[in-house]
């Protein structure tokens, strides 16, 4: 009897109560939110020091099958100044797709005659694995994408195609044409700076705002093609140099300042930069131009200070 007594006893919440509850649960959420957000920024930067870290590994094994000579930033490979069957023609991010697991895409761009649609002739009346085939131009490569990157798809549809979110240093991957380039550089004995002291790639958003220069136009960052270029000597496209290359940060893409010829982070605190012994590190913000710099030359007789 006692026990049905309290059973008829027994009440639902008020309403105040209920209210109470709620406010607790929306105050609780709120002093996650920032954690949770905080926790998804150090996986996506994880993700694309990742990212960095097999393009710039990649890299080297891409040089050491061919000789010790590493890929141009845009051109004729492994062919120097040289056109002959199985060249791949493009930029550095199609050359180097057989060392970052996609063998697959890199055999499908393969076109029996480079002098006929959709090649460019650039490799002669060859076999040449080009970058403007279809499955190159309408592709998607993880490796390429940071997930922090928030500008792809921003010039509407298509343009979440063969788009990457990192830059190829200018200063060591130069353009290699029949007539229209310079020897390319070879891994190690180019380096006389130390591979551990001079910059392959970094960030560089998928879509910026400022992108004039001499030969096109970077606010887009096309892989198959020369998009993600910085900081190139005038011989290839004058981009800025010296402290005028230093990197940008929290870029937000079409609606930011941020220059297509330069190194551009979404990040407010620093950029993620891969260097050439193969590691990746997380270049501060506060780093002085001229240490970047030092970074970014290969043979400048120079040692970047504390970077």
């Amino acid at each position: 009897m006692p026990i049905v007594r309290m059973l008829r006893r027994w009440r639902g919440f008020t309403l105040i109560e209920l209210l109470v509850v709620i406010a607790i649960i929306a105050i609780l959420i709120g002093l996650l939110l920032p954690a949770v957000q905080k926790v998804r920024e150090a996986a996506a930067r994880m993700k694309c020091t990742n990212n960095l870290k097999q393009m710039s590994l990649a890299t080297i094994n891409c040089g050491d099958a061919n000789g010790g000579k590493l890929p141009p930033s845009v051109g004729v490979y492994p062919g120097f100044n040289n056109q002959v069957p199985y060249n791949s023609n493009g930029g550095i991010f199609l050359h180097i797709l057989p060392y970052i697991e996609q063998e697959g895409l890199f055999k499908a761009s393969l076109i029996p005659d480079d002098t006929k649609s959709p090649g460019d002739g650039r490799n002669g009346a060859n076999p040449t694995y080009t970058q403007w085939a279809t499955p190159i131009m309408n592709s998607q490569v993880k490796a390429y994408i940071c997930p922090s990157d928030n500008t792809f798809g921003g010039r509407g549809p298509g343009s979440e195609f063969a788009r990457a979110s990192y830059g190829v240093n200018g200063r060591v991957f130069k353009k290699n044409y029949l007539g229209w380039g310079g020897e390319l550089k070879r891994y190690p004995a180019s380096f006389k700076d130390g591979t551990s002291n001079t910059i392959f790639y970094t960030e560089k958003l998928s879509q910026t705002n400022i992108c004039t220069n001499c030969c096109n136009n970077y606010c887009d960052n096309y892989w198959p093609d020369w998009g993600p270029i910085i900081s190139s000597p005038p011989e290839d496209c004058n981009q800025p140099s010296g402290v005028a290359a230093m990197f940008q940060v929290n870029c937000i893409g079409d609606v930011s300042s941020c220059d297509g010829n330069r190194a551009s982070s979404p990040h407010d605190s620093g950029i993620n930069a891969a260097l050439a012994d193969g590691s990746v590190r997380f270049v501060s913000a506060s780093v002085s131009p001229t240490t970047w710099w030092s970074a970014m030359t290969p043979d400048g007789k120079e040692v970047p200070g504390n970077w």
